[in-house]
């Protein structure tokens, strides 16, 4: 088989499904694949989930051999990164420690003193990028306050290879994951299978933040450079086919000879678009890989994400996190334009390399621009898996972002008093308060999901909405004006959410006019006079059920009890224990296989 029908895959599909779930199947962990999606011929994407678990990857590809080997493949990237337990959960403090160690066998403790005079190269290019004017000691004790867990150091960090000297470089997790998120995490065949991915990733999310931020505009990628590759015109052709839309290949190379492709998906009917990047050394491979990205867990005829076209001038720092993170938001209006920052320029043909040849041409095209390559094998679980970092191009957030790491701070000490709702002293109360009033949250937002809970819709309602925890918060200290304002700013978003039961729209109506009586300082029988006008008793009488002793608002329905699932009336449907379950089944591997990052040197 050439390398190029390969799709520059070290082994067949087939094989690496067969490998993953025989890895998988040896911890005694079940996936079932779900949300097959295939709206356009040659356009496939699935989802890939641990049973019982909060763990799951999404996959995409032309063919569904490739779509379910890249979930998988996406699994043990995020599973031996422990990705989803670094980024987004939070765990007991004893499944942290577990067998000694918090996040690999590896990890070494530093003060706040060595890490304030590390020499070390990833320190270094830091420090060297820093404004002169900013104190470092200052900047560090921010740093110190990140962690969700309680780590027995200032800082842990991690040994990462510099692949441009092969020195070792510790660098503390708190900032590997919050300057880099899943950058650059990567998992493969082989080693450089996988580092040319993780490496392409990363050129993909720079030149998108820097497209955005510099409001560059890319040129167009001309159709008779896109008709020299049938499999790609093709693709287009086919989505063009099945809806009213037009699309639209960028070179967002930067000039730079990066290999990244941008695509415009335009419905032609309703003016949204949705953008999407892909990189990789081979053009038709980039290419592919940002088309099927497109859809997926999509289907063309619903799109999700889009966004509508309207000449924006202003984008903040939020839409842009959400591009990189979620994939979704406003572009500025110039990215659509003509008046291209830069001329199109065919890269360097590298068309018949190996992977092993593509990741050496990829780092040394890094080396000429002044960057240097940091990788860290993760591989415990047998599949090759790495973290790949490029320090001046990787980070999502600089460390210097004194906003960012202070909001972040917060956000951990807010989850942890949410955990703690029974015990929550009235000043934690207000911090709770203060805090969510703050926050520029989604209308829909529910309280699980600042705890990235998964939970069923039992859930009593002060869990469904912030609104209306903020409503029950308020409610509970007897601040009825400002409970009766939040749950009308609820009541307002969501009149139009349920037009097929008419009934619910009707009790929250008398929950808000209940509120209104309290702020009157009405008693129930007055209330219930004036209520029961305009709404049927039994409402009343319920509403004034669950609301009349305000002490009990947010206990009455039974409260979360994390940590104590034993004692917790939500177990049995929380996700939380078969996860803890999968968690700790991995630090037991990682026990087993520590891993020792010099063999990555040349």
């Amino acid at each position: 088989m050439a390398i190029s029908d390969s799709h520059y895959k070290d082994r067949p599909p087939l094989t690496t499904i067969h490998t993953i779930r025989t890895i998988l199947k040896d911890l005694d962990l079940l996936t079932i694949e779900t949300v097959w999606k295939n709206s356009v011929e040659g356009f496939f994407s699935v989802t890939v989930q641990i049973v019982d678990t909060c763990l799951s990857t999404n996959g995409k590809g032309a063919t569904a051999d490739l779509a379910l080997a890249s979930a998988y493949g996406e699994l043990m990237e995020r599973l031996q990164n422990q990705a989803t337990f670094r980024l987004n959960l939070d765990l007991r403090q004893e499944a942290l420690e577990y067998l000694g160690f918090f996040y690999a066998p590896d990890e070494k403790k530093m003060s706040f003193e060595e890490v304030l005079s590390s020499k070390e190269d990833w320190f270094r290019e830091q420090w060297n990028r820093l404004d002169p004017a900013i104190d470092k000691a200052e900047l560090l004790q921010r740093w110190m306050d990140v962690s969700y867990e309680t780590i027995p150091a200032d800082f842990i960090a991690l040994p990462y290879l510099n692949r441009t000297n092969n020195q070792i470089s510790y660098i503390p997790v708190k900032m590997a994951s919050k300057m880099y998120m899943s950058n650059g995490m990567c998992a493969g065949n082989t080693l450089e299978e996988a580092v040319v991915q993780g490496i392409s990733e990363i050129m993909e999310r720079f030149a998108n933040q820097k497209i955005i931020n510099e409001r560059l505009c890319p040129p167009d990628i001309p159709g008779w450079f896109i008709n020299k590759y049938s499999n790609i015109a093709s693709m287009i052709a086919k989505l063009k086919a099945s809806s009213n839309c037009e699309i639209i290949l960028k070179d967002c190379s930067l000039g730079l000879n990066f290999p990244v492709v941008g695509v415009i998906y335009i419905n032609k009917d309703t003016q949204n678009y949705f953008v999407k990047f892909g990189a990789h050394p081979i053009f038709e491979i980039a290419a592919e890989r940002t088309l099927t990205e497109l859809l997926q867990g999509q289907d063309i005829h619903r799109m999700m994400g889009v966004r509508e076209f309207c000449y924006h001038s202003d984008l903040d720092a939020e839409n842009l996190m959400g591009i990189l993170v979620n994939g979704s938001g406003f572009y500025p209006a110039n990215f659509f334009s003509h008046n291209y920052s830069y001329d199109f320029k065919e890269l360097e043909d590298v068309h018949g390399f190996s992977n092993k040849e593509l990741l050496t041409h990829l780092i040394q095209l890094l080396a000429r621009q002044g960057y240097s390559t940091f990788i860290r094998d993760v591989s415990f679980l047998g599949f090759p898996a790495f973290h790949v970092i490029v320090p001046g191009l990787s980070e999502i957030e600089k460390i210097s972002d004194r906003k960012a790491i202070t909001d972040y701070a917060e956000y951990n000490k807010i989850r942890r008093l949410l955990r703690s709702l029974p015990s929550l002293t009235d000043g934690q109360r207000e911090e709770l308060i203060r805090f969510l009033e703050t926050t520029g949250y989604s209308p829909v937002a529910a309280v699980t999901d600042l705890l990235n809970l998964s939970l069923p819709e039992s859930l009593p309602w002060y869990y469904s909405n912030i609104d209306l925890f903020l409503t029950a918060l308020h409610y509970q200290k007897g601040d009825f004006a400002k409970a009766y304002t939040t749950f009308n700013r609820f009541l307002e978003n969501n009149k139009n959410n349920n037009p097929s039961n008419p009934s619910v729209v009707t009790y929250y109506k008398c929950v808000r006019d209940y509120i209104a009586t309290r702020t009157e300082k009405l008693n129930d029988e007055e209330a219930l006079d004036i209520l029961s006008t305009f709404y049927p008793p039994n409402i009343v009488h319920g509403v004034i059920s669950e609301f009349g002793n305000q002490t009990t608002i947010l206990s009455y329905l039974g409260q979360l009890n994390c940590w104590n699932c034993n004692s917790c009336p939500y177990k049995e449907h929380c996700s939380y224990l078969p996860t803890e379950k999968a968690y700790r089944k991995l630090k037991e591997s990682y026990a087993q296989n520590p891993l020792n990052q010099i063999h990555l040197s040349r």
